[in-house]
């Protein structure tokens, strides 16, 4: 079991953006949760993540409870051992593409220099970014800026990758880029959890959950 969810509920004043939810991710998963705005679906990513502290329930990474960890263990496992793409991604503003997805070799040093630099190529490569390599974030478009963010969060080969509409600024030609990416990444034993808009990537999961007002139902594929 690589991610076990108990009861996890987070409470603002009267109002529960998560409703103890319970939920399992086993290695090698794919899982993908849709829904409309506002049912609580990034709320629960930022709790999976240690970004925002529960009200009550545990979540738990190979059977460490995540509330137990200090805020610097907390910092390794988001660096180590968790690929995450946000809503809005964050590149850093006076780093080149290439820079911003070799940015997380500085935290952790996985593999060797030599290792990054050809999983970059690849990722560059697959997303069709060789020739923006060197340009600035401010000189590019949304999509070329989430893209950068999708490379940067594969670049460590994390064991689970974490992502929130990771195609949203996407058009349907790069939207399709990512998502065979993620299926072959997926196929090589990467566990995905997403929030998506996308039926396209959100079918090609194994499990789908739709959220709503804070809850959780199982989808069944047809």
């Amino acid at each position: 079991m690589m991610l076990k969810v108990n009861n996890l509920t987070k409470q603002y004043k009267d109002f529960k953006a998560v409703n103890s939810i319970s939920f399992d991710v086993n290695a090698g998963d794919y899982v993908a949760i849709i829904g409309p705005s506002g049912s609580g679906k990034t709320t629960l990513l930022s709790l999976l993540t240690g970004l925002i502290s529960p009200s009550s329930g545990e979540i738990l990474y190979d059977n460490k409870k995540l509330s137990h960890l200090s805020r610097s263990a907390l910092a390794k496992l988001r660096a180590r051992d968790l690929g995450m793409i946000f809503q809005f991604s964050e590149l850093v503003p006076n780093l080149t593409i290439e820079e911003n997805i070799l940015l997380p070799v500085i935290f952790t040093r996985k593999f060797s220099e030599e290792e990054y630099h050809r999983k970059c190529e690849f990722l560059l490569e697959r997303l069709d970014m060789k020739d923006i390599r060197h340009a600035l974030p401010r000189e590019l478009s949304g999509g070329q800026i989430q893209k950068a963010a999708i490379a940067r969060s594969l670049i460590n080969d994390p064991p689970i990758l974490v992502a929130d509409e990771p195609s949203g600024d996407l058009d349907p030609e790069n939207s399709n880029l990512v998502q065979m990416l993620f299926m072959d990444y997926n196929k090589m034993g990467l566990t995905i959890l997403l929030v998506t808009h996308d039926m396209n990537l959100a079918f090609d999961a194994k499990t789908i959950y739709e959220m709503k007002n804070g809850s959780f139902n199982q989808v069944i594929k047809s």
